[in-house]
């Protein structure tokens, strides 16, 4: 018996009522096609006294397609349940704190408990599940490819004096393909439409480095001329992955975020 209500607690607590959705949800399951370009513009310039003057201008670009696939629609999306959520989950139904009081009384007598177990199913008693508020369908990645180009300048003036002084110039040039890689390859992006509150959230990944011709002009101290390969992704930095909530239903958009020395914008559009 005490097996038994366990493991209706815990059904009960995965049982999860949906508030009625303000926008309709897509049958689970569903297939759509998502395409996006993210473009990243920044420039730089940095001074040090009269030692060090360094400038960047960085240009690229990343196109993804990614087949995506509608999830279940539950109360909250990645992130997992508010504080409110949460306190509605933990709240406990009246009529299970009452039979787990009789199943405490029994003290382990099997004839209490079956006796116990009886009366509740003579009675048709079934828990109440906790009441959580929200309707939110997640669209899951299932495959992604795409491309990435680049094309960067870069600068440097580095005077140290005597023979030590020299001068860059930089460029970071060319374009890769992203292969598809199923489930274990680049996961472009994901989609969390809200659909109680009218809303959709976008989660952007930038995708992995790839190896991009870098071409140096060196005059002054070690004059010369490098031509190397290097690793490039969209940012230098962290990609900022949650974009939104965007008002309205899962549809073609853009928005545009501001970082420091210039923009990373991301278009996206829903294909066949």
């Amino acid at each position: 018996m005490k097996r038994c209500t366990l493991a209706m607690l815990a059904t009960a607590s995965l049982s999860i009522p949906l508030a009625a959705s303000a926008q309709t949800a897509a049958r689970e399951g569903t297939k759509q096609v998502f395409e996006f370009t993210a473009t990243v513009k920044t420039t730089g310039r940095f001074v040090d006294g009269r030692n060090t003057q360094t400038t960047s201008a960085v240009n690229r670009v990343l196109k993804g397609r990614c087949l995506l696939q509608a999830g279940p629609v539950g109360p909250y999306g990645l992130e997992g349940p508010s504080k409110a959520q949460e306190k509605a989950l933990k709240q406990k139904d009246p009529g299970m704190a009452s039979l787990e009081k009789e199943a405490a009384k029994c003290k382990g007598n099997q004839a209490c408990l079956m006796a116990l177990a009886q009366k509740m199913s003579e009675s048709g008693f079934e828990p109440a599940a906790p009441k959580v508020e929200g309707a939110v369908q997640v669209w899951f990645p299932q495959s992604c490819s795409g491309s990435f180009t680049a094309n960067d300048a870069y600068t440097a003036n580095i005077q140290d004096g005597g023979n030590l002084s020299y001068a860059t110039q930089s460029t970071i040039k060319g374009a890769a393909s992203i292969a598809e890689g199923g489930e274990k390859g680049w996961l472009g992006v994901y989609v969390e439409h809200d659909l109680a509150g009218g809303q959709v959230l976008y989660r952007f990944n930038q995708a992995p480095a790839v190896m991009l011709d870098k071409h140096t002009v060196r005059t002054g101290y070690k004059a010369g001329t490098t031509d190397t390969r290097v690793p490039v992704q969209l940012t230098q930095g962290v990609f900022p992955d949650k974009w939104g909530p965007v008002k309205g239903a899962f549809q073609a958009g853009s928005l545009t975020k501001a970082v420091d020395g210039g923009t990373i914008a991301v278009e996206w559009r829903l294909g066949r």
